[in-house]
């Protein structure tokens, strides 16, 4: 018996659901190949709340989301300063 994706997802609870959702709402990888990022290494380092400023009217509620991530990532076991940490928490 073959079960389609939406009768998949509907029997899915909670937590599963989401990250079943999450995991299956990307496009496919484009077909050309895009040129890497450069020069982001000569630019200064600023706070995550100065980093997301551009994002404000394109991303809801980003500053919100920062707000929380940071909460979440006081004094970070791994060497990160918070605002590192939260960075990849953020964008993940």
């Amino acid at each position: 018996m073959d079960t389609s994706d939406s009768d998949k997802s509907m029997s899915l609870r909670g937590s599963d659901k989401s990250m079943y959702l999450r995991v299956s709402d990307f496009s496919p990888l484009p077909k050309r190949k895009l040129s890497p990022i450069e020069g982001y290494e000569n630019m200064p380092l600023v706070t995550i709340e100065e980093a997301v400023k551009p994002l404000v009217k394109i991303v809801p509620k980003v500053e919100r989301n920062v707000h929380i991530v940071k909460e979440n990532c006081t004094n970070p076991a791994d060497g990160l300063t918070t605002d590192e940490s939260a960075s990849i928490m953020l964008y993940t």
